[in-house]
């Protein structure tokens, strides 16, 4: 079986040293199909690579630089035209979005006589790939909740030509198989994962306690809820003079036409208040009076160092304001032997086991938090015990490995 990975328009096909999930999925399950399976992945080129490159079995062929001319001239048009019509069918949805690169890509899954294509998010991509790759089998992967946001007729035309359906979560598969209940026997749910070798506690002995070391993996992005997490832990800070949080990750905010122009949430649309200026100084500014020298900003780091950051905390928080799909910070923390207190919303609910691996608290709710957090920060031997608890879920559930797996038998079955 010859399989082929199209990577979204802006990830490049190299293995990523900064963060970004999906590029991290795709090179991971990669390099463990590739010990069954031929396997191609198709991505952006960065400035001084070559069109093609051979890694860990996984051939890699590269197509236009990010971004190219023609794709900056139709995105620039297409968003001005959708900017003005139905927010269900924005710009990013269309099927003239990123057209060079999906072409591009279309043609190169045909010239390798790929067997399975495997796409993320961009339905548009499908029926693109479909035209010419009549034979192959398609795989739409979702890592976010689009396919039941926007327009259900123009969905549904693309999701004919998918032979299979992926969710990132059971929550987000079952809000595919809801809205298209046609298609329900299409669906299935492959988690996104983690390397347990790679992410791992410091030896074998138990975590020491710091005091209350605090850390945050991920976007600063309204809906990551990191101004729900700054409110509470100045609630935190009040009580416990040696708890510290450490914020780690870029500002990266998401288009509000991907998120909160096609939620139904009202704690979603409510996000749009942080789009007038910067989200990450609007969060700086919060940190004020006592807060001072114990909130740190990280900002970026590769994503190998991650791991030490999490090694020296106590606690991981995934204080999401909807919107979350998944949630990898809390896998790769779990894997670090880190409990987890995070938001009870989308995909964060069947990674975190109540009261076993972390605790689940109600989005947006500063005081929640802060108690939840209080909580493990008081009785480090129930930390340390979810930390531990934690480590034996990830192992058995969100390893590459496990993941690989799942993703080899849906493939056999729709070939």
């Amino acid at each position: 079986m010859r399989v082929g990975y199209l990577n979204q328009p802006w990830d490049s096909s190299i293995p990523p040293n900064l963060g970004g999930s999906i590029p991290i999925w795709t090179w991971e399950v990669a390099r463990c199909m590739a010990s069954s399976s031929e396997v191609v992945v198709v991505g952006r080129r960065r400035v001084g690579e070559a069109k093609r490159a051979t890694r860990e079995g996984v051939r890699y062929i590269r197509l236009l630089r990010i971004p190219s001319r023609a794709d900056r001239w139709l995105s620039a048009t297409v968003r001005r035209l959708y900017g003005l019509g139905n927010v269900r069918e924005p710009w990013f949805a269309s099927s003239l979005y990123q057209l060079a690169y999906a072409v591009g890509a279309a043609r190169t899954f045909r010239a390798e006589a790929c067997d399975v294509v495997h796409i993320h998010n961009f339905s548009q991509f499908v029926p693109i790939v479909r035209r010419r790759n009549p034979r192959a089998k398609i795989v739409l992967h979702m890592h976010c909740d689009w396919l039941t946001q926007l327009d259900r007729e123009m969905i549904d035309g693309r999701l004919s030509h998918a032979d299979a359906i992926i969710g990132c979560s059971e929550f987000v598969s079952a809000n595919i198989r809801a809205r298209f209940p046609h298609y329900a026997d299409r669906c299935a749910t492959v988690y996104n994962g983690v390397d347990p070798g790679q992410f791992h506690p410091n030896g074998s002995q138990p975590r020491p306690s710091h005091g209350g070391r605090i850390v945050f993996v991920g976007r600063i992005s309204p809906e990551k809820g990191l101004h729900v997490l700054l409110e509470a832990f100045g609630r935190v800070a009040a009580l416990r003079p040696d708890a510290s949080l450490e914020i780690i990750g870029p500002e990266a905010v998401a288009p509000a036409e991907y998120i909160v122009n096609l939620s139904d949430e009202p704690m979603v649309r409510k996000l749009r208040r942080f789009y007038d200026g910067s989200y990450l100084e609007y969060l700086r500014r919060q940190v004020r009076g006592p807060l001072v020298g114990r909130v740190s900003f990280a900002g970026e780091l590769p994503h190998t160092a991650v791991v030490e950051h999490l090694r020296h905390a106590d606690l991981c928080v995934v204080p999401s304001v909807g919107a979350e799909a998944f949630g990898i910070p809390a896998v790769e923390a779990m894997a670090t032997g880190l409990a987890v207190v995070a938001s009870r919303v989308g995909g964060l609910t069947e990674i975190v086991e109540e009261g076993l691996t972390g605790l689940l608290t109600e989005p947006e709710n500063p005081l929640a938090l802060a108690e939840s957090l209080l909580r493990l920060i008081d009785d480090d031997t129930l930390a340390q015990k979810m930390g531990c608890a934690g480590r034996q879920r990830v192992k058995q559930i969100f390893s590459w490995r496990e993941i690989s797996e799942t993703l080899k038998t849906i493939c056999s079955e729709i070939s």
